[in-house]
């Protein structure tokens, strides 16, 4: 019985398959990377945001004290 798939393009077929593997892994890690420097700029916005809201508070009881 003869193989209905000849060598060549089988060898395509496993090239494009390791291609496509390769392109995968290579996006998976970028965006990786992408989550964790958005996660850090996160956090940094949101301690930027805590403080400021610490600031409104203290104002906002200075205004009331001194008023």
């Amino acid at each position: 019985m003869r193989n209905p798939f000849p060598a060549e393009q089988i060898h395509k077929n496993e090239s494009s398959r390791k291609r496509t593997q390769s392109e995968m892994q290579r996006r998976f890690v970028e965006l990786q990377f992408k989550r964790s420097e958005l996660e850090r700029e996160l956090k940094r916005i949101n301690e930027v945001l805590s403080s400021l809201g610490k600031d409104m508070e203290e104002q906002l009881a200075y205004d009331q004290f001194y008023k």
